[in-house]
């Protein structure tokens, strides 16, 4: 999801009602990379992937997080091999 399609979804809500967001985006998942214990350069289309699958995947009972991110960055990448 982009900020562009965030923003028109948002706009069906009351804007002064309470809520509790989450937002990852690239920059994240290619720090994640930079982390590895064998640090990893993390493409831009790779990292668009694992957000991608942290959104389609999202499961309310565990949440984003970064265990939730580095699952799936480990399966981008063992996908590129």
């Amino acid at each position: 999801m982009t900020i562009e399609e965030l923003i028109k979804h948002l706009q069906q809500y009351d804007p002064t009602a309470v809520v509790a967001y989450s937002l990852w985006q690239v920059g994240d998942v290619i720090s994640a990379g930079e982390d590895l214990s064998e640090a990893v350069t993390v493409t831009q289309e790779q990292a668009e992937e694992v957000i991608g699958r942290m959104d389609h995947y999202k499961d309310c009972s565990i949440g984003l997080n970064w265990d939730v991110l580095n699952y799936h960055l480990d399966e981008v990448l063992s996908e590129s091999e």
